[in-house]
Protein backbone atom coordinates (compact mmCIF):
# COMPACT_ATOMS: atom_id res chain seq x y z
CA UNK A 1 0.00 0.00 0.00
CA UNK A 2 1.33 3.43 -1.03
CA UNK A 3 2.53 5.95 1.54
CA UNK A 4 -0.24 8.56 2.28
CA UNK A 5 0.36 12.00 0.61
CA UNK A 6 1.51 14.72 2.82
CA UNK A 7 -0.58 17.65 3.20
CA UNK A 8 2.10 19.69 0.66
CA UNK A 9 2.20 17.28 -1.68
CA UNK A 10 -1.75 17.34 -2.19
CA UNK A 11 -1.43 21.49 -1.83
CA UNK A 12 1.00 21.00 -5.00
CA UNK A 13 -1.91 18.57 -6.51
CA UNK A 14 -4.44 21.20 -5.79
CA UNK A 15 -2.54 24.26 -6.93
CA UNK A 16 -1.85 22.16 -10.63
CA UNK A 17 -5.47 21.19 -10.58
CA UNK A 18 -6.60 24.99 -10.09
CA UNK A 19 -4.08 26.09 -12.76
CA UNK A 20 -5.23 24.03 -15.48
CA UNK A 21 -8.85 24.34 -14.47
CA UNK A 22 -8.41 28.10 -14.95
CA UNK A 23 -7.49 27.74 -18.41
CA UNK A 24 -3.61 28.62 -17.90
CA UNK A 25 -0.97 25.95 -18.17
CA UNK A 26 0.84 25.46 -15.00
CA UNK A 27 4.74 25.70 -14.60
CA UNK A 28 7.16 25.18 -12.39
CA UNK A 29 6.91 29.50 -12.04
CA UNK A 30 3.17 29.91 -11.99
CA UNK A 31 2.89 26.88 -9.31
CA UNK A 32 5.52 28.83 -6.96
CA UNK A 33 4.23 32.21 -7.06
CA UNK A 34 0.73 30.27 -6.42
CA UNK A 35 1.66 28.56 -3.61
CA UNK A 36 4.23 31.20 -2.52
CA UNK A 37 7.65 29.28 -2.37
CA UNK A 38 10.74 28.98 -4.42
CA UNK A 39 11.26 27.43 -7.81
CA UNK A 40 13.51 24.12 -6.56
CA UNK A 41 11.16 23.59 -3.79
CA UNK A 42 8.11 23.19 -6.61
CA UNK A 43 10.64 21.45 -8.72
CA UNK A 44 11.27 19.12 -5.71
CA UNK A 45 8.10 18.79 -5.25
CA UNK A 46 7.31 17.84 -8.56
CA UNK A 47 9.74 15.23 -8.92
CA UNK A 48 8.37 13.36 -5.23
CA UNK A 49 4.83 13.43 -7.17
CA UNK A 50 6.29 12.14 -10.52
CA UNK A 51 7.61 9.27 -8.95
CA UNK A 52 4.68 8.65 -6.89
CA UNK A 53 2.73 8.86 -10.36
CA UNK A 54 0.37 11.60 -9.89
CA UNK A 55 2.43 14.61 -12.53
CA UNK A 56 4.29 14.02 -15.61
CA UNK A 57 6.78 17.29 -16.02
CA UNK A 58 9.57 17.77 -18.68
CA UNK A 59 12.09 20.17 -17.36
CA UNK A 60 11.51 23.51 -18.17
CA UNK A 61 8.27 22.49 -19.21
CA UNK A 62 4.49 22.17 -18.33
CA UNK A 63 3.19 19.92 -15.36
CA UNK A 64 0.61 17.39 -16.51
CA UNK A 65 -1.14 15.51 -13.70
CA UNK A 66 -1.95 12.03 -14.41
CA UNK A 67 -4.85 10.33 -14.87
CA UNK A 68 -4.43 9.49 -10.62
CA UNK A 69 -2.72 12.57 -9.61
CA UNK A 70 -6.13 14.28 -11.14
CA UNK A 71 -8.34 12.06 -9.41
CA UNK A 72 -6.61 12.99 -6.18
CA UNK A 73 -6.50 16.40 -6.78
CA UNK A 74 -10.39 16.50 -7.89
CA UNK A 75 -10.68 15.04 -4.19
CA UNK A 76 -8.61 17.49 -2.41
CA UNK A 77 -10.33 20.37 -3.96
CA UNK A 78 -13.75 19.11 -3.02
CA UNK A 79 -12.77 18.69 0.40
CA UNK A 80 -11.75 22.11 0.49
CA UNK A 81 -14.64 23.47 -1.57
CA UNK A 82 -17.16 21.30 1.00
CA UNK A 83 -15.69 22.84 4.55
CA UNK A 84 -15.19 26.50 2.86
CA UNK A 85 -18.79 26.32 1.89
CA UNK A 86 -19.34 25.44 5.56
CA UNK A 87 -17.23 28.11 6.99
CA UNK A 88 -18.41 30.42 4.91
CA UNK A 89 -21.98 29.86 4.69
CA UNK A 90 -22.96 28.26 7.42
CA UNK A 91 -20.25 29.59 10.31
CA UNK A 92 -20.07 32.72 8.67
CA UNK A 93 -16.03 33.36 9.09
CA UNK A 94 -14.88 35.87 7.14
CA UNK A 95 -14.05 34.67 3.71
CA UNK A 96 -9.93 34.85 4.18
CA UNK A 97 -10.00 33.13 7.61
CA UNK A 98 -12.59 30.52 6.10
CA UNK A 99 -10.08 29.70 3.02
CA UNK A 100 -7.27 29.51 5.49
CA UNK A 101 -8.96 26.91 7.66
CA UNK A 102 -10.28 25.13 4.89
CA UNK A 103 -6.97 24.49 3.19
CA UNK A 104 -5.48 23.28 6.68
CA UNK A 105 -8.75 21.38 7.66
CA UNK A 106 -9.07 19.91 4.01
CA UNK A 107 -5.87 17.38 4.67
CA UNK A 108 -7.08 15.92 8.05
CA UNK A 109 -10.50 15.77 8.14
CA UNK A 110 -11.98 11.97 8.10
CA UNK A 111 -13.84 10.64 5.39
CA UNK A 112 -16.61 10.41 7.98
CA UNK A 113 -16.50 13.91 8.78
CA UNK A 114 -16.71 14.94 5.30
CA UNK A 115 -19.84 12.80 4.78
CA UNK A 116 -21.62 13.39 7.80
CA UNK A 117 -20.47 17.79 7.29
CA UNK A 118 -21.86 17.49 3.28
CA UNK A 119 -24.96 15.84 4.40
CA UNK A 120 -25.78 18.53 6.77
CA UNK A 121 -25.34 20.61 4.25
CA UNK A 122 -28.29 18.84 1.92
CA UNK A 123 -29.89 18.70 4.89
CA UNK A 124 -30.15 22.82 5.63
CA UNK A 125 -30.92 23.23 1.59
CA UNK A 126 -33.82 20.78 1.41
CA UNK A 127 -35.21 21.15 5.17
CA UNK A 128 -38.67 23.18 5.41
CA UNK A 129 -38.09 23.74 9.00
CA UNK A 130 -36.55 27.26 8.23
CA UNK A 131 -32.70 26.08 8.14
CA UNK A 132 -31.97 29.37 6.45
CA UNK A 133 -33.85 31.46 8.53
CA UNK A 134 -31.70 29.44 11.36
CA UNK A 135 -28.53 30.45 9.62
CA UNK A 136 -29.82 34.26 10.12
CA UNK A 137 -30.49 33.95 12.85
CA UNK A 138 -26.72 32.57 13.95
CA UNK A 139 -25.44 35.51 12.54
CA UNK A 140 -27.66 37.78 14.40
CA UNK A 141 -26.50 36.02 17.51
CA UNK A 142 -22.98 35.70 16.57
CA UNK A 143 -22.74 39.73 16.56
CA UNK A 144 -25.00 40.41 19.79
CA UNK A 145 -22.13 38.01 21.39
CA UNK A 146 -19.46 40.19 19.87
CA UNK A 147 -21.30 43.08 21.44
CA UNK A 148 -21.34 41.14 25.11
CA UNK A 149 -25.18 41.31 24.78
CA UNK A 150 -27.52 38.21 24.51
CA UNK A 151 -30.17 37.57 21.54
CA UNK A 152 -33.22 38.80 22.37
CA UNK A 153 -34.58 35.43 20.82
CA UNK A 154 -33.16 33.42 22.65
CA UNK A 155 -31.91 35.44 26.09
CA UNK A 156 -29.40 32.94 28.16
CA UNK A 157 -29.07 32.89 31.91
CA UNK A 158 -28.56 36.31 33.18
CA UNK A 159 -27.64 38.32 29.63
CA UNK A 160 -29.48 40.92 28.36
CA UNK A 161 -31.41 41.04 25.06
CA UNK A 162 -29.89 42.00 22.04
CA UNK A 163 -30.88 45.41 20.41
CA UNK A 164 -30.29 43.73 16.86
Amino acid sequence: MPKPLTPNQEMYLKTIYEIVDEGSEPRVKSIAERLGVRMPSVTGALETLRVRGLVSHDRYGDVRLTVRGRKTAREVKTRNDLLHKFLLEVLKLPPEIAARDACVLEHVVSPVTLERLESFLNFLRVCNRGASETIAHFEDWLSCQERGAACRECPGPGGKPCAS
